[in-house]
């Protein structure tokens, strides 16, 4: 547990090390590229949710007449469908906000791939010294691997949240107090298992300049996994904040991982 609130911390730090790296620059990329994601899940949204609200409205007879009806019984109908209509269209733009925002966080982890990568070797350069060759070739390469296992990643973790939305639900038909204990219980277990994909994602580029391989990077990042789960953690909560979490995320999260490596990461490898 305490090493969950130290990768946390060594993402707070990470910002000191982005400027004495003379790299503070690069926020301007995730800055334009929130500005892109967000207004296009803005009008995206729009669309989606009147080309499945419209017809269910027309179907279900939502739609209200142009005046308010005189009749006692046909005013409660008129302002039932008027509930009706606004409520259909709240819960999809809910479901559809939700949807994309669990997306969001990885279609940051693969757009900002370039970045992620760029900025963790400049802070790995800086903290620790290593210098690496630049190679457009294997740069091309760990930008392929970091989007594998951003998607990789992503599929496990619906495959999670669906099998623990069907265990909750199975307890809601069964038992009904389980479910209120149950479903607290499991959004926090989906938050940690979110945490930990997104932590990975930014310890990978670790291994990847050492040319580790995944399954042995799996277990490298497995056995420090209260760390990954820290960062991803600090991931999880400043991608919560409008347009600043798309900018900060993928840069301090990257060097925390760095920051965390210096004593945390791989003297245990070295130890093994």
């Amino acid at each position: 547990m305490n090493k969950i609130f130290i990768g946390l911390r060594h993402c707070l730090q990470a910002h000191r090390v982005v400027v004495k790296s003379g790299i503070a620059w690069v926020y301007l990329v995730p800055f334009l590229f929130s500005i892109l994601i967000v207004g296009s899940i803005f009008s995206f949204t729009g669309d989606l949710v009147r080309s499945i609200a419209d017809p269910l409205v027309e179907m279900f007879s939502l739609t209200t007449p142009e005046s308010t009806p005189d009749a006692v019984l046909e005013k409660m109908l008129y302002f039932l469908k008027i509930a009706g209509e606004y409520a259909l269209y709240g819960i999809l733009y809910l479901f559809s906000y939700y949807l994309f925002f669990k997306l969001q966080k990885y279609v940051v982890l693969i757009a900002m791939a370039p970045l992620m990568a760029f900025v963790s070797e400049k802070a790995e350069e800086k903290l620790l010294g290593n210098t690496y060759e630049f190679k457009w070739g294997i740069f091309l390469l760990d930008i392929w691997r970091g989007i594998r296992i951003a998607l990789k990643n992503l599929f496990l973790e619906l495959i999670l949240l669906l099998l623990v939305t069907m265990v909750i639900s199975g307890l809601s038909a069964v038992f009904t107090p389980l479910a209120v204990i149950a479903a607290p219980l499991s959004a926090i277990v989906m938050f940690i298992v979110s945490a930990y994909y997104y932590g990975y994602s930014s310890f990978d580029y670790l291994n990847e300049r050492r040319r580790i391989s995944i399954s042995e990077g799996n277990r490298l990042i497995w056995a420090n996994k209260s760390l990954v789960v820290g960062n991803g953690a600090f991931f999880s909560l400043l991608i919560l904040i409008p347009f600043l979490g798309i900018i900060l995320a993928p840069i301090l999260c990257p060097v925390g991982a760095v920051i965390s490596a210096q004593k945390n990461y791989y003297e245990k490898k070295e130890t093994e």
